[in-house]
């Protein structure tokens, strides 16, 4: 009785001093943030901003001024605020975690009124949160009431996924053709890897798809990207040493003023010393050389051998890869359904994949090489994971301070810890540590992904989603549950080996204490984190030595990042995994774990409207695949029940669960099964529909058959066309639809014309200001341009809500029928209007867009800042021409400090694709 008032009393100091401090943490983090985002609009809005990396109509409207009132105003605003702003990536994030804060809020109603009573009377007499987990049941046939409550709420769960997988693929289908998307050069562009050998000659590739435009075979330019990365790495350093030398010599000349000495005459008699490095790949080891003149010298010589090969480039070793464009999205869509019915079954392929997120270095690996170096990547992640067991169990066992005071006695101190500091110890210590060792997870991960083989960036990003989950799941759920329980029953079996069984099912349950902490920690610490952005503050306020050159700075103050929703899924898809696990042997874990998902909802709702940009355009890939890896979450908690009852001997309630075991497997392989195929296929009707052309999207399918029967019936189509498995029949005219219209907004009559290929280039970065060390304007704000285009941009805004509030739908419908609650007409009407956007292109890009980057790598352009000294003018004309330096849009101020007025010498706008 005194051990269990030991465990309860320190279970509860656990959780009052995590609940009190993260409290507080909480508290001075909000309040922080309140009191830095009016003066920090570049680190708390700066997708508000006339930046590079946020185009006009991708800004959001200034967040109310009111310390709380962006809290009700994001809360507010309609599904087509926040697809527009968010962007679909961040919109379905956001609906994942409102998804499972509403399923932990229902499940408080379904379970606790339940469970609660059932656990807590005529039990064990446990103590603490014991006293309301299944530990305390002490009647087995109260284990019945368990048995109905899991049927019921995983049964509940498993629908609401199946809901969304139907919702997801509607809104998929529904953005994939619209004019934005419909538009974009890598909507009409199949990619194609590992092609055997017969069709690497276009005349094949023809004969299978006889109405592509352009095609691309990769080739290996595995030298010519040595170079590239070389004169990249050599130019950099220039740079920095050209940079270093200026500041050095302003710094001179101030000081020389200042004290009122003569100034040199020339700019070099600012140069005390010019920097060196050595050369060789070995650090401290090689010949050493001035950096200035090596580096002229050496990026004039790479300069003319890489030119020369680029013009050349044809001539490289063809690759067993292809790129194939095709004069609108219908074309290639019917082409990409069609490979699984041709030759060419055995190929991976892709479709939707922007240049830009090749991982072209990968394309020159065999299919055999690339399985090999899979199973290495694989076998590498599994004994990481292996290995990484070990300092995660030691933190699950921190969590049972007594166990381990028991056996190593000279740890006895810490029972004369005050009660809070005592909580720390066993709480908030493990989780801090265990949030910090899974941080450092993605990075192998990714890296052993690239090494794999992954093509594109999205494959990487799935790959780490996969990897990274499950790294978690057997990480801190496994690992630090089996550590925890069996440290707290280890010493009572050796003692009686025959009560082995009874004494772990009312001992694993303990290791919920942990979680109710870790949750505390996520719920409480983790949003106020994120609004804080702690990182960017420091740098934009502190660190400011690194940006110390124009083009650091530049960078700096334009570019956004983007979160990596492959390792931001599985942190969330986990805290889901483990309600699971719990929400029937300790209940009360869904109030924590309701709390949790709802602060966190808040603060990246802030953050993906306002502060966070796109790193690589996933199309919402993430968001089915972390639904359909949450079943590892009832798996597992289906998995700890049929234990907990086998060890208890009560077979009634074992048999119902390896019941509902079956049916979950089931419908796991039947969810696969109907949806793994919808994601990157678009029904060719959808295309038809979006046109206005009389065809209607197959809602009761979403388009399962109607996939398969376009890519059986491809080349018998093409051929009733006018196409011939040998290319044109001349005797039939083609029939090649144009490009597709119809407009977004529930508009049947709007229409967009065929992409277009414009030679101009819109520069939305700022040019002609100055920037701030603080983010924003020092010239004195926005101007009428900006105001006017954040006017537009309101009035749109109101348009997306009165249309929605003028549309209602049933919830009770769009619940429990799904398919026609989430109809492809429906959700395209409530789509945005920034959807009807035609993107365009210049002719001379789409000619080498799908080209690996290294034949169209152009000369480095060198920034440097004009300054009084005239140094800049001097390394300029020291070059002799052989680099280009440039001192455009930057220059020194009275204060010895560079300004930058616009962008990088030869700055071209990125391109959307």
């Amino acid at each position: 009785m005194a051990e269990q008032k030991e465990d309860a009393s320190s279970s509860t100091s656990a959780f009052v001093s995590s609940l009190v401090f993260n409290g507080l943490i909480l508290l001075i983090l909000v309040l922080a943030f309140v009191a830095l985002r009016p003066k920090n609009r570049r680190v708390y809005e700066p997708k508000t901003l006339d930046l590079k990396d946020t185009k006009p109509e991708q800004r959001p409207p200034r967040a109310p001024k009111g310390p709380f009132q962006w809290i009700t105003f994001l809360l507010s605003r309609p599904q087509g605020y926040l697809l527009h702003y968010a962007g679909v990536d961040g919109y379905l994030f956001l609906r994942f975690i409102s998804i499972f804060a509403g399923i932990s809020f229902l499940g408080c109603f379904l379970i606790l009124p339940v469970l609660l009573p059932v656990n807590a009377t005529n039990g064990n007499s446990l103590k603490g949160f014991e006293l309301l987990s299944y530990s305390n049941v002490k009647n087995i046939n109260r284990f019945y009431a368990h048995v109905f409550v899991a049927w019921a709420y995983f049964g509940f769960i498993m629908f609401v996924i199946y809901k969304e997988l139907v919702y997801y693929v509607s809104l998929r289908h529904s953005i994939q053709t619209t004019p934005l998307y419909d538009g974009l050069l890598s909507s009409r562009t199949l990619s194609l890897v590992n092609l055997p050998e017969d069709y690497l000659s276009e005349d094949e590739i023809r004969r299978i798809f006889p109405i592509y435009t352009r095609l691309w075979y990769a080739r290996d330019h595995t030298e010519l990207n040595k170079l590239v990365e070389e004169r990249t790495k050599l130019s950099t350093k220039y740079e920095g040493a050209l940079n270093g030398v200026i500041a050095k010599g302003v710094k001179l000349q101030q000081k020389l003023t200042k004290k009122g000495e003569t100034l040199p005459t020339e700019p070099q008699g600012y140069i005390k010393k010019e920097p060196t490095h050595k050369l060789g790949k070995i650090p401290f080891i090689g010949e050493k050389v001035n950096t200035i003149d090596y580096s002229i010298d050496k990026i004039g010589e790479l300069n003319t051998d890489i030119s020369d090969r680029q013009k050349n480039a044809n001539t490289a070793q063809q690759l067993h890869s292809v790129f194939i464009e095709f004069p609108n999205q219908l074309e290639a869509q019917r082409a990409y359904q069609s490979v699984p019915y041709t030759d060419l079954k055995k190929t991976t392929r892709f479709i939707g994949v922007a240049p830009d997120d090749i991982i072209w270095s990968n394309l020159k690996a065999s299919k055999t090489s690339k399985t090999l170096k899979r199973i290495g990547a694989n076998t590498f992640l599994t004994l990481l994971i292996i290995f990484w067991a070990i300092p995660v169990a030691v933190v699950g066992c921190i969590s049972n301070v007594n166990f381990l005071i028991e056996k190593l006695p000279w740890l006895s101190f810490i029972n004369n810890c005050p009660p809070v500091i005592l909580g720390l110890i066993t709480g908030l210590a493990p989780t801090i540590a265990l949030a910090i060792l899974m941080s450092l997870v993605p990075v192998f991960i990714k890296l052993a992904g690239k090494m794999s083989g992954a093509t594109t960036k999205q494959e990487l990003d799935l790959y780490c989603q996969s990897w990274y989950y499950g790294f978690q799941v057997v990480q801190v759920f496994l690992v630090t549950t089996l550590a925890s329980a069996a440290s707290s029953t280890v010493t009572a079996i050796i003692n009686e080996p025959k009560k082995a069984s009874t004494l772990l099912a009312k001992n694993l349950p303990k290791a919920s204490n942990f979680y109710i902490v870790y949750f505390l920690l996520q719920g409480l610490g983790m949003p106020g984190m994120a609004l804080l952005q702690i990182g960017p503050l420091i740098v934009s306020k502190v660190l400011g030595f690194l940006k110390n050159t124009p083009r650091k700075k530049w960078e700096s103050f334009n570019t956004i990042g983007g979160p990596s929703y492959g390792v931001l899924y599985p942190v969330y898809q986990l805290l889901v995994t483990i309600t699971f696990c719990y929400a029937i042997i300790q209940p009360l874990m869904l109030v924590f774990s309701a709390f949790a998902f709802a602060l966190m909802y808040i603060a990246f709702l802030y953050n993906l409207i306002y502060v966070q940009g796109v790193d690589t355009d996933m199309r919402g890939r993430n968001y089915p695949k972390a639904l359909l890896q949450i079943f590892t979450g009832i798996y597992l908690a289906e998995i700890c029940l049929l234990g907990l009852f086998i060890m208890a001997e009560t077979y009634g309630p074992v048999g119902l669960i390896g019941a509902l075991m079956v049916a979950t497997v089931a419908f796991h392989i039947w969810l696969k099964y109907k949806f793994v195929s919808l994601y990157d296929a678009v029904p060719v009707n959808a295309i038809y529909e979006a046109r206005g052309e009389g065809s209607l999207y197959p809602n009761h399918d979403q388009g399962f058959k109607e996939i398969r029967e376009t890519g059986k019936n491809y080349i018998s189509d093409n051929e009733s066309k006018g196409f011939t498995s040998h290319g044109l029949d001349d005797t039939k005219p083609p029939v090649v639809p144009g490009s597709s219209t119809g407009g977004v907004l529930g508009d049947s009559n709007s229409s967009r014309n065929e992409t277009v290929i414009n030679d101009g280039n819109t520069n939305t970065s700022r040019t002609n200001e100055k920037i701030g060390e603080d983010g924003v304007d020092v010239e004195g704000g926005q101007g009428n341009s900006y105001d006017q285009k954040q006017i537009e941009t309101e009035t749109d805004v109101n348009k997306i809500g009165s249309q929605a509030k003028a549309q209602p739908l049933d919830v009770v419908k769009r619940f429990f029928a799904p398919k026609s609650g989430y109809s492809f007409a429906l959700i395209r009407s409530q789509l945005p209007s920034i959807f009807n956007l035609s993107p365009s292109y210049k002719s001379e890009y789409l000619d080498n867009a799908y080209v690996d980057p290294a034949v169209s790598d152009d000369e480095p352009h060198i920034w440097i800042p004009r300054d009084p000294c005239g140094l800049s003018t001097y390394e300029i004309e020291k070059t002799g021409g052989k680099v280009d330096v440039s001192d455009e849009h930057t220059e020194y101020d009275d204060k010895g400090k560079f300004d930058v007025t616009g962008p990088p010498p030869s700055y071209e706008e990125a391109v959307q694709t």
